[in-house]
């Protein structure tokens, strides 16, 4: 890819003034000139030079109740107690009860954005002061990235993703970079025109964590708006990143408070039992990924899958571990080109996004097995997601 200057695409960057109350520029005029575009493929363009993600810490944590609102503690934290070697035999029918489950609202749900984990930086910015603004008045996050693990999942696992496309929208506020997830026109035609059965297969997952869930009830409906969020710290080579992810639970006998990491977790998934060589490369070639990125980015040791039929039966229990992942999947997929991928993405973004103004909006979208486009979308209040309760008393508190 030819260097451009940034003049190219975008206009510079704006410097701050001093009459600036929130510490950005006014700014309205829109580019008009074509859009950089980053190259999916060859592997060659970003296997060279390291990517190690530094091992995740944890910064915080909150809960999202069963209206969806957010609740500044340890509500929703579940635990797993269970023998972690080995196959386990059950029969958990994933159906039962499932006439009084409460769904999320999909709509609703996307319209979110980021909002949750910006309450909890609102209630915890102590937590982002540096040796150097200690007793003073928090001026920045110091912190390169801000977004959902999610999103980052979805990123390490495009140069293996042919198959669906994305859409990416960021911000930079006080020089951090918020990243946001947008549905594209056919995953939202997807979400829209579920059958019931495709909506009750989603909502066999959430059964199965009630199951695996020390002292539920499984005769109850699940709530499945209820949920237990971390925030994360990490560092990716140059980019340091705070993150926000719904964890599964924890074994009793590993979790201790304090913690520094998520060493005692476990994620929960379920899969179609493999009994055909398509379901085995399925398996392998895509869901371990997304298994293997979810926890690799939060430093979850183990997965925990029930294996069911196509009736919604579990009826094996399998436990992998998170290192182990990448060899059962290495010939679909690897590991470092997923990490140096995202350090290459990250890398465009940091030259992409110039304006340091929370309402500016630059759009990065994929079309299935494409390349990456960038699209300067200036004050575009369709694509802002950065809310005004946010950015006017982040850095006033």
């Amino acid at each position: 890819m030819s260097k451009r200057s940034r003049s190219d695409n975008f206009p510079a960057r704006r410097q701050k003034t001093d009459s600036s109350a929130l510490g950005y520029a006014d700014h309205s005029t829109k580019a008009t000139s074509s859009s950089p575009r980053l190259k999916v493929h060859p592997y060659s363009r970003y296997e060279q030079g390291p990517a190690v993600l530094r091992k995740p810490m944890f910064l915080g944590d909150f809960s999202l109740d069963e209206q969806r609102r957010f609740c500044h503690d340890q509500r929703n934290l579940s635990f797993i107690h269970m023998d972690w070697t080995g196959d386990k035999k059950v029969q958990f029918d994933l159906n039962v009860a499932m006439d009084k489950v409460i769904r999320k609202n999909g709509e609703e749900t996307k319209n979110e954005k980021l909002d949750r984990m910006l309450e909890w930086i609102l209630s915890n910015t102590a937590k982002f002061h540096t040796k150097e603004s200690a007793g003073k008045s928090l001026q920045c996050l110091s912190t390169d990235f801000v977004c959902f693990r999610g999103l980052l999942t979805q990123l390490m696992c495009t140069p293996y993703e042919n198959r669906e496309g994305w859409i990416v929208c960021a911000t930079r506020f006080r020089n951090t970079i918020y990243l946001c997830a947008y549905e594209t026109p056919e995953r939202k035609a997807q979400r829209e025109g579920e059958t019931e059965m495709q909506k009750t297969m989603c909502s066999w997952g959430y059964k199965f964590e009630q199951y695996m869930i020390d002292g539920s009830n499984t005769s109850e409906g699940v709530n499945e708006n209820e949920e237990y969020c971390v925030m994360m710290r990490s560092r990716l080579h140059d980019h340091s990143l705070v993150y926000g992810a719904e964890v599964d639970g924890a074994d009793p006998a590993l979790y201790k408070t304090p913690h520094g990491d998520l060493g005692a977790f476990v994620e929960l998934k379920t899969s179609k039992e493999v009994t055909s060589e398509r379901e085995h490369r399925t398996l392998h070639k895509f869901k371990m990924m997304k298994w293997w990125g979810q926890s690799h980015l939060v430093g979850i040791p183990r997965v925990v899958c029930g294996f069911r039929d196509t009736s919604g039966i579990i009826n094996t229990l399998r436990t992998y571990h998170v290192q182990e992942i990448p060899k059962l999947s290495q010939d679909y997929w690897k590991s470092d080109n997923m990490l140096k991928f995202l350090r290459y993405f990250l890398d465009f973004v940091k030259r992409s996004v110039l304006m340091d103004d929370p309402q500016c909006i630059y759009k990065f979208e994929r079309f299935p097995g494409g390349d990456i486009t960038c699209t300067y979308l200036g004050h575009d209040p369709k694509w802002a997601f950065l809310p005004e309760w946010y950015y006017k008393k982040v850095f006033n508190s």
